[in-house]
């Protein structure tokens, strides 16, 4: 029997499906999970918390036994890299990532409840920074200085397609 992770880091840029795998895993190994963004902001997409904060938060829950987090953010999240007995990658074709925002987009526009900011013309900012993600060196956040970051975990898997998440899930079973 392997032994099962209980810090786990989740990476990748917006619609890679952070939030989902994290869900799940959650799910499966009753660990309690963290979302970046919850840091990164004190109201959600609105007011940004100051760095030493969200520092602070982080090394928090990076010395607790057991995680799991998941964000695309670079800039506070080194201790979740370093501390992840796995991080995991969703590194997904640009292609399926405008699929995937797109249909979110039209999902939580139908959906009952209203979520802050999905409207059509954030919809595009994220669609652009994806674009810039694969495109422009320049960028705040690039699959580069993602693949940068992953030389500071222990141990990473790379998933690029939903048949990698059917796989990995059941190998946590």
């Amino acid at each position: 029997m392997t032994i099962k992770p209980k810090k786990i880091h989740i990476i990748g840029i917006y619609g890679s499906g952070k939030s989902t795998l994290a869900e799940e895993l959650s799910k499966l190994l009753k660990i309690k999970t963290y979302d970046l963004d919850e840091i990164k902001y004190k109201r959600k997409y609105d007011i940004i918390r100051p760095v030493k904060d969200r520092l602070r938060i982080v090394k928090g829950i990076s010395k607790k036994s057991q995680w799991i987090t998941e964000g695309a953010w670079l800039d506070y999240a080194l201790d979740l890299y370093k501390k992840a007995d796995l991080v995991i990658f969703l590194q997904i074709p640009k292609r399926e990532l405008y699929k995937r925002i797109i249909l979110r987009y039209f999902k939580r526009k139908s959906h009952q409840t209203k979520y802050f900011g999905n409207n059509t013309l954030n919809t595009l900012k994220i669609l652009n920074n994806v674009r810039k993600y694969f495109e422009d060196p320049t960028h705040f956040m690039t699959l580069k200085s993602h693949k940068k970051y992953l030389k500071q975990a222990k141990n990473v898997i790379i998933i690029k397609n939903k048949q990698d998440i059917r796989n990995f899930l059941h190998s946590m079973k």
